[in-house]
């Protein structure tokens, strides 16, 4: 059985690293919108998601556009590894987020290729 990896951009701006997941084995489900990847998060069990996590002070209920996602990933695919890609600017609200969620790595942009190819192994 292969490995499956969700991967969530959501406002996107950097790299598409899908090759390097399908390098590693993967099968990549990607996905732009947070309530489809959590649709998919539902129906699929992952090995690993990576997600780009972004702040939006407008947010009234949440810290995050990823906290549905990973709620719906800690009851579906517990062993998941979580990897979050971050704008240090968010620091602060990431910071929020990991007090509530799990995450396995956590990794600023701009992404080392190199290491996110290590992290998700």
């Amino acid at each position: 059985m292969s490995q499956k990896l969700l991967f969530f951009v959501d406002e996107g701006g950097f790299e598409d690293f899908t090759s390097l997941f399908n390098e590693q084995g993967f099968m990549v489900d990607f996905e732009d919108s947070q309530r489809k990847a959590t649709k998919l998060a539902k129906k699929n069990t992952y090995q690993v998601l990576v997600a780009e996590f972004s702040h939006n002070p407008e947010f009234r209920d949440r810290v995050s556009n990823i906290e549905s996602l990973l709620a719906t990933l800690e009851g579906n695919s517990p062993q998941a590894k979580i990897i979050i890609l971050y704008d240090e600017l968010n620091q602060p609200q990431l910071d929020q987020l990991k007090a509530r969620y799990r995450m396995d790595a956590t990794l600023k942009f701009p992404i080392d290729k190199n290491l996110l190819s290590q992290l998700i192994v």
